[in-house]
């Protein structure tokens, strides 16, 4: 894959990563736990065809890290903050909407 190619490919991810999570939390009427954007997460990922994704094993990837295959590359992705800061501002938003 070429620079442009890779480019092309991150906005495409983020694009739909960030579309499916705005989509799945405007369907959620109540605050998060970290478990439940964990459960978001994964599934945004998994809408791109070309990602294989699970969660790694607690004792040997820590609590919240994701393994990322895309062809033949493996990610692994600590998404402590990301989670936190989805939880944090979903729930302030709810909170303040209601």
């Amino acid at each position: 894959m070429n620079e442009e190619e890779s480019e092309e490919f991150q906005r495409g991810l983020a694009k739909t990563f960030f579309l499916s999570i705005l989509k799945d939390l405007g369907e959620i009427d109540e605050t998060l736990s970290d478990y439940e954007v964990k459960v978001l997460i994964q599934k945004a990922l998994t809408h791109h065809p070309e990602l294989q994704v699970e969660w790694g094993e607690m004792d040997r990837f820590g609590q919240n890290t994701l393994l990322v295959k895309y062809q033949n590359n493996l990610l692994l992705i600590e998404v402590s903050p990301l989670i936190n800061a989805i939880r944090i501002l979903w729930n302030e938003y709810k909170t303040n909407r209601t």
